[in-house]
């Protein structure tokens, strides 16, 4: 940037003005120059060593589109440092990439390491197992002999009937207790009401 200095002040303030925005933005860093510097800065000659200062500093800070272009992932559209992804220590370790890179081996594969299956897998698994015991039944009841079958009939009705003389039981205790409640709660309310 060529800039040309006259002997009016008014033209050299209009200058440093217009450089200081050219050198420094939008920003507005810490003075580079002494409190004598700025007494003195009526002549020529210290406006000229302030505007090389300055010329020197803007070439060697790099400005906001070099850094944009230095760093493109870096800054967002309106030129704002975007922040730093924090490191995951997780996904670092070596156990997470070893186990990823096997599930991806047994994946290309096709097996599924997990056992998780669809429920229309669960069901037919089901019914199939469903299927073989009842085979598995009728086979042990083809090799049982008629006296064997005669035992089993009878160790279930005997079952049956111990059921239901249990529920029987079950019924009459209820039925007692409820009673011994209901005569107690009468009890106890007619000694209430007598107070």
């Amino acid at each position: 940037m060529n800039l040309g200095v006259s002997e009016d002040l008014g033209v050299v303030v209009i200058i440093v003005v217009s450089f200081t925005e050219v050198v420094y933005g939008a920003m507005i860093p810490e003075p580079d120059y002494s409190d004598d510097e700025r007494e003195t800065s009526g002549t020529k000659q210290a406006a000229l060593a302030l505007i090389t200062r300055n010329n020197q500093v803007n070439a060697s800070s790099p400005t906001k589109k070099e850094e944009a272009a230095a760093n493109p992932e870096r800054m967002d559209d309106k030129g704002l440092i975007m922040p730093k992804r924090l490191v995951n220590p997780n996904m670092e370790s070596t156990e997470k990439k070893s186990l990823h890179k096997e599930l991806l081996y047994n994946q290309k594969r096709g097996m599924n390491v997990l056992n998780q299956k669809t429920e229309l897998q669960k069901a037919m698994e089901k019914h199939n197992d469903k299927k073989v015991l009842k085979e598995i039944k009728k086979e042990k009841e083809a090799a049982l002999t008629p006296f064997q079958k005669a035992l089993d009939e009878r160790a279930q009705k005997i079952e049956q009937q111990m059921e239901k003389v249990e529920s029987k039981d079950d019924d009459e205790n209820e039925k007692k207790g409820t009673c011994e409640f209901q005569k107690i709660h009468a009890k106890v309310r007619a000694k209430m009401e007598v107070q």
